[in-house]
């Protein structure tokens, strides 16, 4: 191989690299120029610390004498008075399913009686009757999707009721005296097959629950203002007691019941007495439970004991003994940006920069609360004291979130 053909074989090569590399200089400034945005909305976002909590209550437990069938005559959570009657005791279990079937033939009479009896309707309000219509069917069909049919026969009277409504107001005909008398003939033949040995009443006023969890009583709300750090952790390691002798369940005394936990005492320093706080006993932070600080007390150099009152009750925290739970330390309501939205100007000045148009406009970005994938900004009040560089980012603008070399008042295509 002569020079002249070495040295066109160099020049080859050279100019084969030389064309690489400018394809790839193209590429990277088309990638570069590329300006990808997110519009900015509004999120409340909460600060929680975990921790293992122990619910307080004073308790009775109900018990019968001798053995039988025990039918609950009122709802998990509910409130009752002192002498209402919560649940009946049968001999056998035919006659406690008779009594069962007795009162779901009974709603139902009551039910279509009451369909029956609406012979004119008018004035109604079409639209919010079809609303309603709707809503009733979407609770099924969610309740049928998430495997809960406790509330299917409810559903099921609600939404014939309100159908027939809207026929009838339509100047349709509803004719329910056939179903009536079918009803009426299956709870007479009922009656006799569904007398219960026993009726019991509530000895105090209080909210019923058909159960025991076998943690009655090892603490109290006696025990409350003198509870020490040590009690918590006994009650929280021991072992559930076995259940009473006859036990049918048990009514919760008084309006207030208690939440005692063991948290860091860093994460308090801005609680004080009565002030709101919100519990979280399940995986979703819409499962919150207000509540008001009973009281904290520090031990140690590092911890405290906190305990919650609240108020509240229904089926879920009548339920409540041990809980794996959060406390919400903090809310922060404010503007929510990605992580790589946020940048610097050329002044140093923190903010990210927005697209109005073709223009690039850059905002300046008061951080509240940050995470590693993103913060929550809010604009400073006016007697706040800050200054800021820029216009304050606003809800719904575009911000940019990749692009290169970006500057305020720059023109992009």
């Amino acid at each position: 191989m002569n020079n002249r053909d070495r040295l066109l074989k160099v020049l080859s090569a050279l100019a084969a690299v030389i064309i690489v590399v400018f394809f790839a200089a193209e590429i990277y400034n088309l990638t570069a120029k590329t300006y990808a945005t997110q519009t900015v909305y509004e999120q409340t976002v909460l600060e929680t610390v975990d921790a293992k909590m122990f619910v307080i209550r004073d308790e009775t437990v109900l018990t019968v004498s001798g053995s039988g069938v025990t039918v609950p005559l009122a709802d998990n959570g509910e409130r009752v008075s002192k002498g209402s009657t919560i649940a009946a005791v049968f001999s056998n279990e035919a006659s406690a399913e008779n009594y069962v079937k007795l009162q779901t033939l009974e709603q139902q009479l009551k039910a279509y009686q009451k369909i029956d009896g609406q012979l004119s309707l008018a004035n109604i309000d079409l639209d919010k009757l079809t609303d309603e219509i709707d809503s009733v069917f979407a609770g099924v069909v969610n309740g049928v999707y998430n495997n809960d049919f406790s509330a299917l026969g409810d559903a099921k009277l609600s939404f014939s009721e309100k159908l027939s409504r809207r026929q009838i107001s339509l100047g349709e005909t509803v004719d329910c005296s056939a179903k009536i008398a079918k009803l009426q003939g299956e709870i007479s033949a009922l009656n006799s097959a569904a007398v219960p040995a026993e009726i019991l009443a509530a000895e105090t006023s209080g909210y019923y629950v058909s159960n025991e969890d076998g943690y009655e009583n090892i603490l109290t709300v006696n025990d409350i203002d003198s509870l020490t750090p040590e009690m918590l952790k006994e009650a929280l390691e021991k072992d559930k007691n076995e259940s009473t002798e006859g036990a049918i369940g048990k009514v919760i005394d008084g309006y207030n019941w208690y939440i005692a936990a063991i948290i860091d005492s860093s994460k308090i320093t801005g609680f004080s007495k009565n002030k709101t706080v919100d519990l979280i006993f399940g995986d979703s932070d819409e499962d919150a439970v207000s509540t008001y600080l009973h009281s904290v007390k520090n031990f140690g150099e590092s911890e405290s004991l906190v305990i919650f009152r609240c108020n509240l009750m229904n089926e879920d925290l009548a339920s409540l003994r041990k809980v794996d739970g959060k406390i919400v330390i903090n809310k922060y309501t404010g503007l929510k940006v990605s992580r790589d939205a946020v940048r610097l100007d050329e002044e140093g000045n923190k903010g990210v920069y927005v697209r109005r148009g073709n223009i690039v406009n850059f905002r300046s970005l008061n951080i509240i609360y940050s995470e590693d994938e993103f913060v929550i900004a809010s604009a400073p009040s006016a007697d706040s004291g800050t200054e800021l560089a820029y216009t304050h980012l606003k809800l719904y603008d575009e911000v940019i979130i990749s692009g290169k070399e970006l500057k305020n008042g720059m023109v992009i295509g």
